[in-house]
C-alpha cells in the first residue's frame, strides 16, 4: 500500500522479494529511496498517480516478471482517495502450482506427524515397562528387608525410580501435545466415572500421608472425552495431595448455567497471588529452589493447561496463601441427568487376600513380579503370556478376577483376552486392565469396557486394592461357581 505521493505505508513479503530489499526497510520509504531501479520506480510512480486522481482501479502487466499487478484506489469516510494498493494477480498455472506445492506440504507433514506418532507411542509403552518392573521388584525387596541401613536405600532407590518415570512420563506428554499428536473425541462423559478411576489411583497417597480425600458425586455428564479428562485432573489432585500436609483434598461440583465447575480443594500452603500466572509455565515450581524432584517437575500443570485448551475447557485457580487452593475445570454439560452415585467410602482395612488371578502378561519380566507380588499378598496367581495360554489355564482353573496388560504381542489386546473368557467360560468374570499406553484411544477402549484401568508404573498398593475391592464385590453365584471349579 502507497500513500499518493507515492510513499510505502504497507508493504508485504512477496513484494520485498520482488523488488530485492529487506521488508523491514520499506515502509515509510519513497519508490525511488528503497533500492528499487529508477526506471521501475518511475513507472510505479505513474500508475499510484494514475489510480489515485482517477479513482478507477486498473490492471497493468509487465512490471514485475510473471505477475499482473492491480493498483486500487482507498478512500477515506468522505470518498476522497488516500492510498492506492498494489497486488499481484497470480495465472491459473501459478495457481495451480502453488495449490500442488501446499498440498505436498500438507501430505509432507501429515507423514511427519504419523511418524512421530508411532514412534512417541512406541517410546511411552516401551519405557514405561522396564519402569514398572522396576517398580515391582523394588516393592518385593523392600518387604524383605529388615536392617534400617538397607530399608533406607530402598526408600531412596524408589524415589530415584519414581522421579526418573515421572519425568520421562511428562516430558512424553508434552511433547506429543505440542506436536499435535493427541486429539480429542468429544462426547457424553459420566463425571463419576471418572472420578472414581481417581479414587482408585489417589486414595492409598492419601492414605498414607494422613489426609481426607473425599469426592461428592455429580450425577451428571458433561462433554469431553473421557481420557484426556482424566489425564487432565489427575496433576490437580497429585499437587493438591503432594502440597497439603494437614486437613485434605475435596473434589466436587458446581453448576453455572449450561455448564459444570469441576473443583480440586485443597487445605495447603496456597500459591502467592504474584505467581498465578507463572504456575501454568513449563518447569515452573513454587517453593523448590533446589528443584527437588520429590516435590515434582513443574511440568503437570502446564499440561494440564495444554489438555484444556484441547478439549475446550476453562482452567482456573484461586487460593489464599496459608489457607489453600482451587483449582477449577469448567466444562459444558451434556444435558443427561444421572442419579447422584453412592459417595466412595474407603474401607477400614482391606479384606484377607483369597481367590485366584489370571494374569496376562507378555513381558516376562513384569508377568514375574506381578505374579510375585500377588502371591506374596495372599492370592494364587496364574501366569500366562497371552490369550491362547489364558484360555488354558482358565480352562482348568476358573479364576476369580483377570488381570491382564492392554498391549500383547499378539493381535489380541487385553480388552479381547477378557471378553474372549466370558464368552467361553460363561461368566462375566472382574477384569483389570493395566497399561503403560497413553494413547488416548486405547483408553477410550478399555473405558468404554467398563474395565478397571491402572496405568503403568503403578504403585502396588493401587493394584492391590483394586483386586481386593473388586474380589469383595462379587457376587454369591459366581463365589460358588469359581469355588466349584477349584
Amino acid at each position: 500500500m502507497l500513500d499518493t505521493g507515492g510513499r510505502i505505508l504497507v508493504a508485504s513479503r512477496m513484494f520485498a522479494e520482488a523488488v530485492g530489499v529487506i521488508g523491514d526497510e520499506l515502509e515509510g520509504c519513497a519508490l525511488d529511496g528503497c533500492g528499487m531501479a529508477p526506471v521501475l520506480a518511475e513507472r510505479f510512480q505513474g500508475h499510484v498517480r494514475r489510480c489515485a486522481s482517477t479513482g478507477h482501479p486498473a490492471s497493468v502487466s509487465g512490471l514485475l516478471p510473471g505477475r499482473t499487478l492491480r493498483f486500487a484506489p482507498v478512500l477515506d469516510p468522505d470518498g476522497r482517495v488516500w492510498a492506492v494498493t498494489v497486488g499481484a494477480r497470480v495465472g491459473a498455472e501459478a495457481l495451480d502450482a502453488a495449490r500442488r506445492e501446499a498440498e505436498e506440504a500438507r501430505a509432507e507433514a501429515a507423514r511427519e506427524r504419523a511418524a512421530k506418532g508411532k514412534f512417541l507411542a512406541a517410546a511411552s509403552h516401551d519405557l514405561r515397562q522396564p519402569f514398572q518392573a522396576m517398580h515391582l521388584f523394588h516393592h518385593l525387596l523392600s518387604a524383605k528387608l529388615t536392617d534400617s541401613g538397607a530399608l533406607d536405600m530402598a526408600a531412596r532407590l524408589g524415589e530415584s525410580i519414581e522421579a526418573a518415570e515421572v519425568l520421562l512420563r511428562a516430558l512424553l506428554d508434552v511433547t506429543k501435545l505440542d506436536a499435535g499428536l493427541i486429539t480429542a473425541e468429544l462426547g457424553p462423559v459420566p463425571v463419576d466415572d471418572v472420578l472414581g478411576r481417581l479414587i482408585d489411583e489417589f486414595q492409598p497417597e492419601a492414605d498414607k500421608a494422613g489426609l481426607r480425600f473425599s469426592v461428592h458425586p455429580t450425577g451428571c455428564d458433561v462433554v469431553s472425552d473421557a481420557a484426556l479428562l482424566e489425564r487432565l485432573l489427575r496433576p490437580l489432585i497429585a499437587n493438591a495431595l503432594r502440597f497439603t500436609e494437614k486437613g485434605g483434598v475435596l473434589i466436587g461440583g458446581r453448576h453455572r448455567g449450561g455448564s459444570l465447575r469441576l473443583e480440586v480443594w485443597d487445605t495447603g500452603c496456597g500459591i502467592p497471588e504474584s505467581e498465578r500466572d507463572a504456575i501454568w509455565n513449563d518447569f515452573h515450581q513454587l517453593g523448590n529452589p533446589a528443584r527437588d524432584r520429590r516435590h515434582g517437575l513443574g511440568l503437570g500443570l502446564a499440561i494440564a493447561q495444554r489438555l484444556a485448551a484441547l478439549l475446550g475447557a476453562t482452567l482456573s485457580v484461586r487460593s489464599r496463601p496459608g489457607h489453600g487452593s482451587v483449582f477449577a475445570v469448567e466444562l459444558p454439560l451434556a444435558g443427561v441427568a444421572r442419579g447422584p452415585a453412592p459417595q466412595h467410602q474407603p474401607a477400614e482395612e482391606e479384606p484377607p487376600a483369597q481367590g485366584t488371578v489370571l494374569v496376562v502378561e507378555d513381558d516376562p519380566m513384569q508377568l514375574e513380579g506381578i505374579v510375585m507380588l500377588l502371591r506374596d499378598w495372599g492370592y494364587r496367581a496364574l501366569p500366562t503370556r497371552g490369550l491362547a495360554e489364558a484360555c488354558r489355564e482358565a480352562a482348568t482353573r476358573l479364576p476369580d478376577i483377570i488381570v491382564s496388560d492392554l498391549r500383547l504381542s499378539g493381535p489380541e489386546t487385553g480388552v479381547d483376552v477378557i471378553r474372549t473368557l466370558w464368552s467361553r467360560l460363561g461368566l462375566r468374570i472382574p477384569g483389570v486392565i493395566v497399561t503403560g499406553d497413553t494413547d488416548p484411544e486405547r483408553l477410550r477402549l478399555v473405558n468404554a469396557a467398563e474395565f478397571r484401568l491402572v496405568h503403568k508404573p503403578f504403585d502396588p498398593a493401587v493394584l492391590r486394592a483394586i483386586i481386593a475391592r473388586s474380589l469383595a464385590a462379587l457376587p454369591p453365584a459366581m463365589e460358588a461357581a469359581a469355588a466349584g471349579a477349584a
